[in-house]
């Protein structure tokens, strides 16, 4: 079964509580894993593939400031005044791998695999054109990635750790909301 784009959803949380859904102003958003890879031959003719891992980021280019965003007052915060410290840069990003578009949990709970991770969110400019006050960001991974279980009920997650985590430190985190308008 092909999956439709809109099953893969993204939420940024500066707390684990309030989440606010990405990509209301793009019609394309995906999180570069940057990959170290290079390909190496030997004097034999032998050919290797040497992969040094990952340096993911998400660009957030097209963010639009809604003052309803639970995100809202941490990206106009570390914008405006150009903050740059963990404690006020440290946000969590939640991944969801859904069985369907995340629209369709406006009429029902829909599920799937999740991934929690603690982040770096980082402005890149502020202003932008007549559509709206942009403050784009982009997204670093901070470490602490954990798989588990997500169910969205109105666009809303919970996430619940499981399968392949490393580290126990993220309990069951149920959203309570953000930004819901279409």
């Amino acid at each position: 079964m092909k999956l439709p784009r809109e099953a893969y959803a993204m939420w940024l949380s500066f707390d684990k509580e309030n989440w606010t859904i990405l990509g209301k102003d793009t019609d394309s958003m995906e999180y570069g894993l940057n990959p170290d890879v290079s390909t190496e031959k030997n004097v034999i003719g032998e050919t290797t593939v040497v992969h040094n891992g990952f340096a993911p980021e998400l660009s957030v280019d097209t963010y639009r400031a809604r003052t309803e965003d639970a995100i809202y007052k941490n990206i106009l915060d570390i914008a405006m005044n150009r903050k740059s410290d963990e404690e006020s840069t440290g946000a969590y990003l939640l991944e969801a791998v859904l069985d369907e578009s995340v629209d369709n949990s406006k009429t029902k709970t829909l599920t799937g695999k999740g991934w929690m991770e603690e982040v770096v969110v980082i402005p890149q400019s502020t202003g932008g054109d007549l559509s709206g006050f942009g403050i784009p960001f982009n997204i670093n991974p901070n470490g602490g990635r954990i798989e588990g279980t997500v169910s969205v009920a109105n666009k809303i997650p919970t996430f619940t750790p499981g399968g392949n985590t490393s580290e126990a430190s993220f309990q069951s985190v149920k959203g309570s909301g953000g930004s819901l308008s279409d």
